[in-house]
């Protein structure tokens, strides 16, 4: 047992240092690894030595030392060493990104489908357009790929793999729950792991955006549902199941509009797109009664922000009464919160600007006082490959957390301590 927790603690420690250089998007010194991780210089020699053994560290550079003395090493993560795919879901496109293991993107490619289908279908269909993303990339071996993260909207348990509800997928059998991380795994030969989309936005926000030296985050998406997305103390924040921060499925209605989860009366049976289209429709601006499939709504949608940009009363009230709903939640979740940063993607740029001043001004209106000094809304579109990178970065942070991160990575040439041995050692 000593032996084992010895060896977890020695993981920990890799983990720290490799993330923590990961983290910092600029080489760094082994002294300021120490630093920041707070190990003392003798370990984090021992500790970086095995990870640029291993190829997962790459020397980049040297800078005067502080003392005076010798030149310092930088230190940075080598991008060839790994890849990694990442998966955006959305209603009627895959958005596919080949990533390194500095969070690159090599490749990206988009594909059309329709939804819902079966768990089936979807495999085969990913599998296979990730297959054709790795062969467009030039010099890559279909062998360096390490695992394939996938982001999808619904409710998720990610450490378990299953996908519990989903609009993309039809039902599954049993208990409802689809175990799509090892069909995925079991088609691809990799590990796979899936998450919530809007998780997987912020955590693309943590490692290559403007939350990257926030502790405490709130993502906002709106796109055909409402997700969120939380950072806290550092960490992305999943909850029991890992269903935490469904704040499109908080009941604002009582027996209210019907949602897509189905429930009645969720915050994004008013406010995602689909929402907007069947109040349009309630409202004589978009044709017909019946639900409109996804493609259908997309468009519709797009035609009811051009009459609300073009003037037309009854499209703009539509969008008014949108961001004041979006706005009086956004307040509530940083009264909940008390973030250091908000981040809405509105899914469109335009039809965010026709909301965001009604947003700004209605979360303004519900945060406590002292919330309204210190707590920036940044409203923006940041495109799909972006949501694609978070779930490529977080295969990344899995492959971090993982003892195979060097104990796996003997097929590039490297022989980890644990080779050899008896499995009764």
């Amino acid at each position: 047992m000593a032996r084992l927790q010895s060896r977890q603690i020695s993981q920990l420690h890799l983990y720290q240092v490799l993330h923590t250089v990961r983290l910092a998007r600029d080489a760094m010194s082994r002294a300021e690894i120490c630093e920041s991780t707070s190990l003392s210089q003798p370990a984090v020699s021992t500790l970086t030595r095995r990870l640029l053994e291993s190829g997962a560290l790459v020397e980049a550079g040297a800078r005067p030392s502080m003392g005076g003395g010798r030149r310092e090493r930088e230190l940075a993560i080598n991008p060839e060493h790994l890849f990694v795919v990442g998966v955006k879901v959305s209603m009627c496109q895959f958005t596919i990104t080949l990533t390194d293991f500095a969070g690159g993107v090599r490749n990206t490619s988009r594909v059309r489908f329709e939804s819902p289908m079966t768990q089936a279908a979807l495999v085969r269909l990913m599998a296979r357009e990730v297959e054709a993303c790795l062969a467009e990339a030039e010099g890559i071996q279909r062998k360096r790929l390490s695992g394939v993260g996938v982001a999808v909207a619904g409710f998720v348990d990610s450490m378990a793999g299953e996908v519990l509800w989903c609009p993309v997928l039809k039902p599954g059998r049993g208990s409802g729950s689809i175990q799509l991380a090892q069909a995925l795994t079991d088609a691809l030969g990799v590990p796979a792991f899936i998450e919530n989309d809007a998780n997987m936005l912020a955590l693309a926000e943590q490692w290559f955006g403007e939350a990257g030296h926030q502790s405490n985050v709130v993502v906002m998406t709106l796109e055909h549902g409402l997700g969120l997305g939380l950072i806290v103390n550092g960490e992305l924040y999943r909850g029991h199941l890992g269903m935490a921060a469904e704040i499109g499925h908080v009941q604002i209605e009582a027996d209210g509009r019907p949602c897509r989860c189905g429930k009645r009366g969720c915050l994004e049976a008013y406010v995602a797109k689909y929402a907007m289209v069947a109040q349009g429709q309630a409202a004589g601006l978009v044709p017909g009664t019946d639900a409109l499939p996804a493609e259908a709504i997309e468009a519709a949608y797009a035609d009811l922000a051009s009459r609300a940009t073009s003037g037309h009363r009854k499209a703009a009230e539509l969008f008014e009464r949108q961001g004041r709903l979006l706005g009086l939640w956004l307040g509530n979740v940083v009264n909940l919160m008390s973030p250091q940063l908000v981040i809405l993607d509105t899914g469109n740029a335009e039809t965010g600007a026709l909301y965001a001043p009604v947003l700004q001004e209605a979360m303004r209106q519900a945060m406590v006082l002292p919330q309204r000094r210190e707590t920036p809304l940044v409203v923006c579109h940041r495109g799909e490959e972006v949501w694609a990178r978070g779930a490529a970065a977080l295969v990344l942070q899995r492959l971090d957390e993982s003892a195979e991160i060097v104990d796996a990575v003997s097929r590039h040439g490297f022989e980890s301590e644990s080779a050899g041995r008896r499995p009764d050692a």
